[in-house]
């Protein structure tokens, strides 16, 4: 199945530990790959229709130079639609004034017959249609009430299918979980005792790379890393993520 992987740090950071990781992934999802990553309030999407596991080389020589307080990252296993990069995930929508980006893992295919009003989507898939249905309910919606009504929507869509997501404005992500969502919080003090990535064997102690007042949480559809502190998203819960940290859950 696609896999995800969403990054927030109240720091501008790199991804160059996650994507060690995040790179085997795509062995088994070889579809296409992609990564949102915002600087100075600006989007950028690397993100190609071609397995990761077979190009991990160069895209980690490109990941190793974006910094950013947000990343989402996706590999595909196509489902719905053809293997095309109009149909790679993470898709993009401006709405309200602002750009939003969206992965999705699972399947809502009953989703593409409801209508849109306004936007067209690029490819064929029906998490990007999920996507654009998502913006449309959410116009006029005001800030404080985001998380509770996103929610509302998310779980209607849920109902059609597995929908996992990672949503963002560049400013907060929001992570969905149906049946396969894990997150994990890093805050300091770090200790000196080693962390190491469940499939690549690579490992590092965050005390010698974090800040002292380094915070991040990390959210994947499997755990990165043998860590204790992660934890699966019971399914229907949406976690509110800014500056590193968990500032709501909402169940």
């Amino acid at each position: 199945m696609c896999q995800l992987l969403g990054i927030s740090s109240n720091h501008e950071v790199n991804m160059d530990f996650s994507f060690r990781e995040w790179r085997h992934r795509g062995a088994d999802n070889p579809h296409g790959y992609g990564f949102a990553s915002w600087h100075g309030g600006r989007l950028d999407i690397l993100k190609s229709a071609a397995s990761l596991h077979e190009q991990a080389d160069g895209v980690g020589e490109q990941i190793s130079t974006i910094r950013s307080h947000i990343f989402i990252g996706h590999v595909r296993l196509a489902s719905v639609g053809s293997k095309d990069g109009k149909n790679t995930h993470p898709f993009r929508a401006k709405s309200g004034g602002r750009e939003f980006v969206f992965a999705h893992n699972g399947t809502v295919s009953s989703v593409k017959s409801w209508p849109l009003k306004s936007m067209i989507p690029e490819g064929q898939t029906d998490s990007e249609h999920a996507f654009l249905w998502l913006l449309e309910q959410m116009a006029g919606v005001a800030a404080a009430q985001w998380p509770r009504a996103l929610k509302k929507h998310a779980d209607k869509v849920r109902e059609h299918g597995r929908f996992n997501f990672l949503l963002s404005d560049g400013q907060t992500l929001y992570a969905y979980a149906d049946n396969a969502l894990h997150y994990i919080e890093r805050k300091p003090p770090y200790g000196g005792e080693l962390v190491q990535l469940k499939d690549d064997g690579y490992s590092i102690s965050l005390q010698e790379v974090k800040g002292g007042d380094e915070r991040a949480v990390l959210v994947a559809t499997e755990p990165l890393s043998d860590e204790k502190g992660w934890r699966r998203l019971p399914a229907g819960t949406m976690l509110v993520i800014r500056d590193g940290a968990v500032a709501a859950k909402v169940g």
